[in-house]
């Protein structure tokens, strides 16, 4: 087994925690450390069934592997930018035993969380260090970069292109051939039917770009 941190201490990051045991009852994988958090203050509290066992100056000249343990983009980057570049750490691509996907025909990079439930089809594209929440679906010819955000329930159509630091929100819809690019976010539920700008927030049916609020 691998020695493992998960990168964050809140919410998701117990759910990646419930993640690397379920790959350890199909396969012993992992030996997970405990958690790292940005600041020291919390060294020793118990998050779910670990603790937290150091901060980032903790874990830069570290020989171990780690992964993301936030849902959020733009704290992704923070934590590619600082230990994505080190080559110390390592980052596997966590992976649900149970995820159907046609591995012979889908390429992925490293760093990525794939949760219960989820399933890709074929030819497919994956970059680096992207969350796909629980029970999704991904198209044939997909393409998609780094750091972005799957949240539970998506549906990604045949031949969508993703950028990079992307959030597609709960249940959301993207029909095939569409583009969604670099920084923009997708609402929950909504159906996006035409390509999306880079950093634009789209919500709704049909997906509209967000009107900014007054005043």
């Amino acid at each position: 087994m691998e020695d493992i941190v998960i990168i964050g201490a809140g919410g998701f990051a117990r759910e990646v925690a419930f993640l690397i045991e379920e790959i350890n009852k199909d396969k012993l994988t992992y030996n997970l450390l405990g958690f790292v958090d940005k600041t020291s203050d919390s060294i020793g509290q118990a998050v779910g069934k670990h603790k937290i066992i150091g901060d980032d100056e903790w874990l830069i000249d570290k020989k171990i592997c780690a992964v993301l343990g936030t849902g959020i983009p733009r704290i992704n980057s923070r934590i590619i930018t600082k230990f994505g570049g080190l080559s110390n750490i390592k980052f596997p691509n966590i992976i649900h035993p149970d995820t159907i996907w046609d591995k012979d025909k889908i390429k992925m990079r490293r760093g990525n969380i794939i949760c219960a439930g989820n399933i890709f089809t074929t030819d497919i594209e994956i970059g680096s260090f992207n969350v796909f929440n629980l029970s999704s679906t991904y198209g044939h010819d997909v393409r998609i970069q780094d750091a972005s955000v799957f949240n539970p329930g998506s549906n990604i159509s045949g031949a969508v292109t993703i950028g990079t630091g992307c959030l597609i929100g709960t249940g959301a819809n993207i029909l095939s051939h569409i583009s969604i690019g670099d920084g923009a976010t997708v609402g929950a539920g909504a159906v996006v039917v035409k390509d999306v700008d880079e950093n634009c927030v789209v919500v709704g049916v049909p997906a509209k770009p967000m009107k900014p609020k007054k005043g």
